[in-house]
């Protein structure tokens, strides 16, 4: 078992500060966690996690009914270390945009990197290989992010700005964390190679949102050109 997932689990895994072994339940989740997220829904097998997880096949399906149930799990569990967001952003409406953004992508990294970078993979893997019938609940773990980050596009682009371009700017943002949490785990990868240095989280942070903040300058300077 990784310390990774178990720090993550629960409030930071239910037996962690004892170091008694994790449940069977817990072990089972952890197991289909790090799987689904390295080889997604289709190319995962009910055998590794049991391998991994030192259970057999009716352990699993005991707590979980299948492999689409253990599945669901897992996305609700990355869902919900998401959403697991500092309740401060919502009453920082008063801060200009320009000061809020930086806070939003830090913790977005914070949140897809590191111990929880297995969301980022899953997310990932979703995109490419969507389990049929399968409800998202990982990607819905954004939704408060996505909102957020909406309302200062909206507020740096001005009242007139159009509704798909504040959408399509707050996507941009949460594609390029997703995107750079993946590349953090991979430092052999060429792409991730080619940016010679790797940055810090703050680094990164401020990167990132210096670029956003960059697009959204040019694109208000078009409307006001087009207005004019």
């Amino acid at each position: 078992m990784t310390t990774s997932f178990r720090q993550g689990l629960g409030a930071d895994g239910p037996n962690t500060q004892t170091g008694c072994p994790l449940p069977a339940r817990d072990r089972v989740l952890e197991a289909a966690c790090e799987l689904f997220a390295e080889a997604g829904f289709h190319g995962t097998h009910l055998r590794e996690i049991c391998q991994r997880a030192g259970i057999n096949v009716a352990g699993v399906c005991y707590h979980f009914r299948s492999k689409e149930g253990l599945y669901e799990a897992a996305s609700m569990e990355a869902g919900r270390q998401l959403s697991d967001q500092d309740e401060g952003f919502a009453a920082s409406r008063h801060v200009p945009p320009e000061q809020r953004l930086l806070p939003l992508v830090e913790s977005l990294l914070k949140r897809l990197s590191a111990r929880r970078a297995w969301i980022a993979k899953l997310l990932a893997r979703e995109l490419v290989d969507p389990p049929c019938g399968a409800h998202n609940y990982a990607a819905c773990g954004l939704e408060r992010d996505f909102i957020l980050l909406q309302a200062v596009m909206r507020d740096l682009l001005g009242t007139k700005a159009n509704s798909d371009a504040v959408r399509f700017h707050a996507l941009s943002v949460i594609g390029e964390c997703v995107f750079y949490s993946l590349a953090g785990e991979n430092p052999c990868h060429p792409l991730t190679q080619l940016a010679v240095t790797s940055l810090s989280r703050a680094r990164l942070a401020r990167f990132l949102t210096q670029r956003a903040l960059v697009a959204v300058q040019r694109e208000t300077a078009e409307l006001v050109v087009s207005n004019s």
